[in-house]
C-alpha cells in the first residue's frame, strides 16, 4: 500500500484538487504529490526507515500510473543497489534483490518489502524537497518551477 506523512500530505492539499473544479491548475490526485517526493527520494537513494505514516494512500497505482509500474519498479531496484551496495554486475545478488522486492502477480509488481521501500524513499523525498524547497507553495506552476529548479542546480544531489 502507498503510504505517505502527515506532513506530506498537508503540504500537498494545496497542490491537489480532487474532485474540485478550480480556475487554479492543481496536481490531479494526491499520489502525484507522492510520486514528486518518491523520485527525489529515489534519485537520492536515501529513504527514511524511521517515518511514521498516515494511513493507506491508496494500494493500487492510480490515473495514468498503471503504465508506469515497470519503471518505479526498476527506479526502485536501481536505488537500492546503490543504498545497500549492490555489485550490479553480480546477476545472482541483482535476481536475489530483485525477487525480495517484485510481485510479478501483484497489480503494482511490488511485494510488501517493495511498498515499504517505496514508502521510505517517498518520506524522505519530502524531508528532502522540505529542505531544499523555498517553503511552502500556493500554486502549481512555483511549486514546479521551484522543484525542477532544484534538481537542474543540484539541490538534489547526493552531496548535499
Amino acid at each position: 500500500m502507498f503510504r505517505m506523512t502527515r506532513e506530506c500530505k498537508d503540504y500537498f492539499n494545496a497542490l491537489t484538487d480532487e474532485g474540485r473544479v478550480h480556475k487554479v491548475k492543481k496536481l490531479s490526485i494526491q499520489f502525484d504529490g507522492y510520486y514528486l517526493c518518491l523520485l527525489v527520494g529515489l534519485y537520492q537513494a536515501k529513504l527514511d526507515a524511521k517515518a511514521v505514516f498516515d494511513g493507506t494512500l491508496v494500494d493500487y497505482y492510480p490515473g495514468d500510473y498503471p503504465e508506469s509500474c515497470e519503471y518505479i519498479a526498476g527506479l526502485l531496484i536501481a536505488a537500492e543497489i546503490k543504498r545497500i551496495p549492490i555489485d550490479s554486475g553480480n546477476a545472482d545478488e541483482v535476481e536475489k534483490l530483485m525477487s525480495k522486492l517484485i510481485d510479478a502477480q501483484s497489480k503494482t509488481r511490488l511485494s510488501e518489502e517493495g511498498f515499504k521501500l517505496l514508502n521510505q524513499y517517498a518520506a524522505r523525498g519530502f524531508e528532502i524537497m522540505r529542505e531544499n524547497l523555498a517553503g511552502a507553495h500556493t500554486t502549481l506552476e512555483w511549486f514546479y518551477d521551484d522543484y525542477f529548479t532544484c534538481f537542474e542546480n543540484g539541490a538534489f544531489d547526493v552531496d548535499n
